[in-house]
């Protein structure tokens, strides 16, 4: 199958592929880390197979994947053949469990044929075949990420537009928390987040067909978060805005439900009085800001805070009291909207649940300030009255009146900053006894103290709206409302903390025309003009003093701290998290010593494109790949982004097997497999008798070759690293019947003068080695010895059984003959007589006299070794010969061995 054909299911969605990993993680824990489980499902009850899938596919990206089943009991083993539209085979594939159900690639329209054999053990319990249409389904136009530029929206378009049958297709889409937020080709995308798409066709029964899924990304090239102070604020209250990271960039504000937006300026941090908020309601918070790599998509990020309504009380005065030390004054609370409490902290009244109109009184009171604060809806209202007494006093006998004279100093500058102002009082009649305290408005009491005989009173205080309540003898004086002038400072904002990355270019947030001092940890400064960086390349804390160029604004210098932590370069790398036995992956990005919800991730194509931006990576196709991870809340970080290839798995190796059957000698067979060794991990071996009764052969495991003695189908399971299946196949062992041994004698001759001796045939067999002192002469059936000694035939049967006999030679043609040169007439233990070595077969014996005539001859053709032949008494015609010489001729014979020999030699006779 073609490598750009084995991720078919690109886009499907990172979904179906956790599904799919989980699944294939599972059955590789009961495998590895459970195996009793796989032999007790073998004894669940029986589940009959059958074939499901679809029966109708669309092709896109230029292929399709069909998902098929064919049911049945865990120890069945599947085999599956898909045939395409021209008779070719596409598909071909057996195996055990992980093989009940495959997904198929179709590459091309037409009508496919799925076919479906089910074994169990070694019988064929299941043959079914399924006929699959294959049509030109829409090419899917979604991208993988899209970039969201500020606030325009992203077009997501599912199909090609020009799609022939677009009208017929249904299509819905879906975001990250699965709320179906479409239901056309396009999709409109205003937020950040993940987006899913599914289109089909719909049957005549309104079932889908031809299913599509696609997904997608949608984010700004940025990765930031801006941090708020609150969620909810109250009237009367501010609250907080500041991002993450340390970027240059825009704030706006915009109540929800309005279109327009109003800037707040460029800042690294804000804050928001509610006070200038136009009314209650919800409003989003926009911070934007620029990628110096991507400067024409602007990237923002907004959150949104509720402003809530305070409580509404009314105070009513109902009779100051007489003088400055009589407790005889009164006023009145209501509540002008529904209160949860409402306290009087002077009194010490706390009172909950209070509805809309209640009223609550308070009398016999002293004059002072009352401090009074009423609680709704988590707001909180701090109102100050002032109860004073009458003007004059009514009662007989006032208090004597203290005077008092107040001078009040505004705020001033110094060099980093300001100077607190500061109240003083003057007593003219001398020195006095008592205590001060001294509120703010909307806050209460912020200081309080004694008054130790002394004649005037001195109190910094920074700038704001004061009451200054004096108690002296027992009698609270008339309150004094003041102010403290606030001095105007220089404006300018620096982040509260910076995470540096090797170096950080700080330039403070200013629209002011200002010069910087900065104060690095190590006590060393820097002064610069305002958009001049200052390098960061120290952890600890810092301190930045921006003063006015220009003195006639009258505005006083401005002091701020931060802190900085530096972060080595992050170590990262992209590793294979997780694999299925189909081919699935998933990649996971590495990072040490960093939380990765503090990184910014970027999965990169080999075409630049961003594929993915969480920890973890579904690849669509094979290819070239990179990683980029920065830290968080640091700006931009020098990175170089880390390559890695995806390459094909191997997903299935060859699995030949060749046994020999089982011989008498040694009464065993060997099984052998020849494989992809290099891919394969794991090997099992599985037993099945003639009445097909299963026995898992443990003992074997993870071997090659295996010596087994008992008759029926033995077969192999291979498996990879990952615990998948990747080839099976079975061979049946049987016993041999073919247990004739060669045809050969102990003892053969041979003839050392002449080599006409027939070659030795030991009969039919397939294969021959003939060995003479252990030494291999000769592979042929047929075999002449040539040498004296020991030899060894082993002959291998068509079976593959091997039979062995040996036999030894001597040389027939190398005898030995013992005959008398003398013998005595009627003597019959000194006749004449032949003794001949073993070899010769024949012998013809010629007596002859001095004249030359023949007087004896004799003849024998069967010899047997060192027995006498050729016996003569000396006789002829009944006489005995006379004495004398006479010449004796012996021919010996061996017709087999192709030899003839003549002995001459004479022969004295005595009477």
């Amino acid at each position: 199958m073609p490598v750009k054909d084995q991720f078919l299911y690109r886009k499907i969605g990172f979904i179906l592929i956790l599904i799919c990993i989980s699944l294939s993680s599972y059955a590789l824990k009961e495998r590895f880390e459970y195996p009793d489980l796989i032999s007790l499902k073998s004894s669940s009850n029986t589940v009959n197979p059958e074939l499901v899938g679809p029966e109708n596919l669309c092709i896109v990206f230029g292929g399709v994947i069909g998902t098929y089943s064919g049911g049945g009991d865990p120890g069945d083993v599947y085999s599956w053949l898909v045939i395409g539209p021209n008779g070719e085979e596409i598909f071909n594939r057996s195996g055990g469990s992980q093989f009940e159900t495959i997904k198929v690639s179709f590459n091309e329209v037409g009508i496919y044929n799925i076919s479906l054999n089910v074994r169990r053990g070694t019988l064929d319990i299941y043959t079914s075949s399924l006929q699959v249409k294959v049509q030109k389904g829409p090419e899917l136009a979604l991208l993988p990420d899209y970039l969201l530029c500020g606030e325009t929206p992203v077009k997501l378009t599912a199909i090609d537009p020009e799609t022939s049958n677009l009208s017929s297709y249904s299509f819905i889409w879906k975001d990250q928390n699965g709320n179906i937020v479409g239901n056309e080709n396009d999709l409109i995308a205003f937020t950040e987040g993940f987006y899913i798409v599914e289109l089909f066709l719909r049957n005549s029964d309104g079932s889908q067909d031809c299913l599509i899924t696609g997904s997608s990304f949608v984010g700004p090239p940025l990765d930031f978060k801006i941090q708020q102070s609150a969620v909810q604020i109250c009237e009367g209250s501010s609250i907080q805005f500041e991002t993450d990271t340390p970027l240059s960039g825009e704030w706006f504000i915009r109540k929800s439900g309005t279109s327009q937006k109003t800037s707040l300026g460029s800042a690294f941090n804000i804050s928001i009085n509610a006070s200038t908020l136009p009314s209650l309601g919800v409003y989003e918070v926009i911070f934007s800001s620029f990628d110096p790599n991507l400067p024409e998509c602007r990237s923002e990020r907004k959150v949104a805070f509720e402003l809530k309504e305070a409580p509404k009380i009314q105070i009513n005065l109902l009779e100051k009291p007489d003088d400055c030390g009589n407790p005889n004054g009164n006023f009145t609370v209501q509540a002008a909207s529904p209160l949860d409490s409402l306290v009087v902290e002077e009194l010490g009244f706390v009172s909950g649940n209070i509805s809309a109109g209640q009223t609550l009184n308070f009398d016999n009171l002293k004059p002072q300030i009352y401090t009074i604060r009423s609680y709704a809806n988590g707001c909180e209202l701090t109102n100050l009255f002032i109860l004073e007494a009458k003007d004059p006093p009514t009662s007989a006998n006032p208090p004597t009146i203290i005077q008092t004279e107040y001078d009040f100093f505004p705020e001033s500058c110094t060099e980093n900053g300001i100077v607190a102002g500061q109240l003083k009082i003057q007593f003219p009649q001398g020195n006095v006894i008592g205590y001060y305290r001294i509120m703010a408005l909307g806050v209460g009491s912020i200081l309080t103290g004694k008054i130790e005989d002394q004649d005037s009173l001195a109190v910094d205080l920074n700038g704001g709206d004061y009451l200054l309540e004096l108690t002296i003898d027992g009698c609270t004086y008339p309150i004094e409302e003041f102010r403290i002038e606030k001095k105007p400072q220089v404006e300018f904002t620096v982040p509260t903390s910076i995470n540096i990355c090797e170096f950080f270019d700080f330039v403070p947030e200013t629209n002011q025309n200002l010069s910087f001092t900065l104060t690095f940890p190590d006590g060393t400064s820097k002064t610069t003009d305002a958009q001049n960086p200052f390098q960061l390349t120290e952890a600890g804390n810092y301190s930045l003093v921006g003063i006015s160029k220009d003195p006639s604004t009258g505005l006083c210098p401005k002091i701020q701290t931060f802190s900085a932590t530096l972060s080595q370069s992050i170590v990262f790398e992209p590793v294979l998290k997780e694999e299925d036995c189909f081919g699935n992956k998933i990649y996971e990005a590495k990072i040490e010593g960093v939380d990765p919800d503090q990184t910014s991730i970027r999965w990169l194509n080999e075409s630049g494109e961003i594929v993915g931006r969480s920890t973890v990576l579904f690849p669509t196709a094979f290819g070239d790949y990179s990683l980029i991870v920065q830290p968080l809340g640091s700006g931009f970080c020098p990175v170089s982004p880390i390559p890695f290839e995806i390459t094909a798995p191997i997903l299935s190796v060859p699995m030949d097997l060749e046994a020999n059957k089982i011989c008498p000698e040694p009464g065993f067979s060997t099984i052998k497999l020849s494989t992809n060794e290099a891919e394969v991990v794991l090997t099992e071996w599985i037993y099945f008798d003639l009445v097909n009764n299963r026995k898992d052969l443990t003992e074997f495991a993870g071997l090659f070759e295996i010596t087994v003695s008992e008759v029926g189908t033995y077969e192999a399971v291979a498996y990879n690293r990952l615990g998948c299946e990747i080839g099976r196949n079975l061979i049946l062992v049987e016993e041999s019947t073919l247990l004739t041994p060669p045809n050969l004698e102990d003892r053969y001759g041979i003839c050392s003068k002449e080599n006409t001796v027939p070659p030795l045939d030991p009969g039919d067999f397939a294969a021959y080695s003939w060995y003479f002192e252990q030494e291999l002469v000769s592979e042929k059936r047929l075999f002449k010895p040539s040498e004296v000694g020991e030899y060894t035939l082993v002959v291998t049967t068509i079976d593959g059984c091997e039979f062995a006999v040996s036999f030894t030679t001597f040389d027939a043609c190398d005898f030995d003959v013992i005959f008398p040169t003398a013998m005595v007439l009627d003597d019959p233990s000194r006749d004449f007589r032949v003794l001949v070595s073993e070899g010769v077969t024949e012998a013809d014996l010629y007596i002859i006299n001095r004249q030359g005539a023949l007087i004896h001859f004799q003849t024998v053709n069967e010899i047997a070794a060192e027995v006498p032949i050729l016996i003569w008494d000396g006789k002829t015609g009944g006489k005995s010969i006379p004495s004398g010489t006479y010449v004796v001729v012996l021919m010996l014979r061996n017709p087999i061995y192709g030899f003839e020999e003549k002995i001459t030699s004479s022969l004295l006779v005595i009477d």
